[in-house]
């Protein structure tokens, strides 16, 4: 089974699970196989589900959970909360709102 962060919520994939295609925002992706559970972060991807109950995940970026640095993301955090304060464009608030939204995705998968 597979847990993915889709935009429209956590879904869950079992075997025979209908063909689906989700857009994947920012989160946790849990994969269980038999008893060992692993946890990658994702940025944003798809996951196409497929009539033979294979999953595809594509990501931008997955990085196991236990990889990420919680003083490295807090740091990234705190910078594009700022830059968000500071753009004066659209593109510049387009851009930091990315970066809080990654970077406070990134610090709930630490602290949840």
């Amino acid at each position: 089974m597979i847990i993915v962060p889709a935009t429209t919520g956590q879904m869950g994939v079992l075997p025979g699970h209908v063909p689906t295609i989700a857009e994947l925002k920012p989160g946790v992706m849990t994969v269980h196989e038999g008893t060992d559970v692993s946890k990658y972060f994702v940025s944003s991807g798809f996951a196409f589900i497929h009539a033979n109950s294979v999953a595809d995940v594509i990501a931008v970026e997955a990085v196991p959970v236990d990889h990420l640095d919680s003083n490295l993301v807090q740091k990234g955090l705190a910078e594009f909360t700022q830059k968000l304060g500071s753009a004066s464009t659209d593109l510049e608030k387009a851009e930091a709102q990315i970066g809080v939204d990654v970077y406070s995705a990134m610090n709930s998968a630490l602290t949840g």
